[in-house]
Formats: structure tokens, sequence, C-alpha cells
């Protein structure tokens, strides 16, 4: 299995080693998840995108919370660990405005919507 770090305005990174030992090393498995991840991006996109324009602080906790579920499920650990930020900020903050959440969120949204390409090639490479 190969680590993928793609450069750009945000570092991607894209190891499902630990994520395929979880798997049992099914790397269909692994291919069909990653394709549910692909195919939901927009929505998960949406979901934040719709918390912010409502500011909805407690939907963008559970949006982001959403996000890194299905990122640690296929080892996405960019996605992850931006979107548990994301998670944590929210839920812990004593703040009322959602603008101090502005920043994170567009990374996050970066990175999810430039992901497809280093997830297909993974999957490309695997098969």
């Amino acid at each position: 299995m190969t680590l993928l770090e793609i450069e750009g305005d945000n570092t991607m990174q894209y190891d499902p080693r630990e994520a395929l030992i979880r798997l049992d090393n099914d790397a269909a498995l692994m291919t069909a998840l990653i394709a549910v991840f692909i195919k939901e991006c927009q929505g998960y996109i949406s979901q934040l995108q719709a918390a912010c324009e409502r500011q909805d602080l407690q939907g963008l906790g559970e949006a982001a919370h959403t996000v890194k579920g299905s990122a640690a499920a296929i080892g996405f650990e960019t996605a992850r660990r931006l979107a548990e930020d994301l998670e944590v900020a929210c839920r812990q903050s004593g703040v009322k405005s959602i603008a101090s959440f502005e920043n994170s969120t567009s990374r996050l949204i970066d990175v999810l919507q430039n992901c497809e390409a280093p997830l297909k090639l993974w999957v490309n490479n695997i098969q």
C-alpha cells in the first residue's frame, strides 16, 4: 500500500494501511468505502455550507462529526483531523457566532472538494 501526498493549498495525505488492517486487508471493501465517500463528498460540503449560512453552530459540529467518521473509515487522516478539530471547537466553544469557524470550515471544504483524484489514484493503484 502506498502513501499518497498531494501538494497544493492543502497537503492531502492518504495512507490507508491502518484502515485496511481494520478491514482484514479487504481491498475490495476499501474500494467500495472509498467510492461511497467520494459519492457523499458533495453532500458533506452542502451540510457544512448550509450550517454556516444558517449560523448553526450545533449543525456545523454535527456535519463535521459525520465527515470525521466517514474519513476515518477509509483512513483519510487529513479530512478526519480537520473535521475532528472543527467538531471539537464547535462543541466546546462558548462563542455564539459561527464567523470564528469560517477558516476551519473552508479548509475542510477545500480538502473535500479536492480529494477525489488522490483517492481514485489509490484505488487504481490497488487494482
